[in-house]
Parts: C-alpha cells; structure tokens; sequence
C-alpha cells in the first residue's frame, strides 16, 4: 500500500513541473486568461457618477445594482451602493465579476 502512496506523490511531482513549464511558455508567448481591457478605463471616466452596473454573482446569477463611482482601477471598482432607505454602503467590486454598464 505505501507504494501506492510513493509512486502518486513521485507522479504529482512530475505533473506540477509540466503544469509550471507549460505556463511558463504560454506567458512567454503573450497568451493568458482572457481578461476585459478597457473596463478599467471606463470606470475611471465615470468616477463620481451613478450608474448601473450588472454583476454576475458567486452563483451565475445576474442581478444589476444602482451605484455611485468613487474609484477604480484595472482590477477593481469601489462604489458607494444604496443597501435600502437611504444606508449607503462602500463596496468593492472586481472588474471581472461586470458584465455591462449604463450611465445615467
């Protein structure tokens, strides 16, 4: 049974050196996660406006929220979002997570 063990842990080893080879060469040749460009320089012209954004949550759900602008940068936005009857609160958003925004 323990070389069972053995011989999994040696193929482990094996797979996570092609696994980092072959991110090193994808980096190399200019090819990562499709990321959206662009979003950040949206976000940036739109500091201190309210918009609405439409975010997709943790559970692929779709929901859009009314929020003002207060910083942003290529990663991440934080806005100031209406929680009910007149509580703002500041949240954080990654850029990914935005699917569309309209501007009032």
């Amino acid at each position: 049974m323990e070389y069972f063990g053995v011989f999994s842990f040696i193929m482990v080893l094996v797979l996570m050196g092609k696994v980092s080879r072959l991110e090193r060469i994808l980096r190399d040749n200019g090819i990562g996660p499709a990321r959206v460009t662009g979003l950040g320089e949206q976000m940036r012209k739109q500091v201190g406006q309210t918009v609405t954004l439409t975010l997709e949550a943790n559970d692929g759900d779709i929901m859009g929220k009314e929020c003002k602008i207060l910083d942003a940068d290529e990663d991440w936005a934080l806005v100031l979002a209406n929680a009910g009857k007149k509580n703002e609160c500041e949240k954080l958003i990654r850029l990914d997570s935005v699917k569309q925004i309209k501007v009032k």
